[in-house]
């Protein structure tokens, strides 16, 4: 019994550390967000290879990095992207904000890709 009142404490301090996993990978897939949808990823978002399309009056928030390395992400029309850390946009990435909707980043965007902007880009803290 005592053994495993030791492994409770340790496994909730492994539980409970700030550090997150990849919550959402695409390899190679489409992933349409719909007009009118709303969207929260809590962890780290990759591009692997593929699209991400974020339709009009969409609102997707990313609670984490998000790093594009090949194919890209597509903000169409008014909808509201928010990256709450940083941006990675690979040389084979694409992030194209399209107007006349926002796309805010709290953190940094690093860039080696293509970012293509016709709307509004906010970096950093608001």
């Amino acid at each position: 019994m005592k053994r495993f009142t030791t492994i409770i404490p340790i496994l909730l301090l492994i539980a409970g550390s700030s550090t997150y996993a990849q919550t959402l990978v695409n390899r190679g897939a489409t992933i349409h967000i719909m007009e009118k949808a709303l969207v929260q990823v809590n962890g780290l978002t990759e591009n692997r290879e593929g699209t991400i399309r974020v339709a009009d009056s969409a609102q997707v928030v990313f609670n984490g990095d998000v790093r594009i390395f090949f194919g890209g992400i597509y903000m169409l029309k008014d909808c509201l992207v928010t990256v709450t850390q940083n941006l990675t946009i690979g040389l084979d990435g694409v992030c194209w904000r399209y107007d006349p909707g926002v796309m805010n980043v709290y953190g940094t965007i690093y860039n080696d890709g293509d970012l293509n902007n016709d709307g509004e880009i906010n970096i950093g803290q608001p």
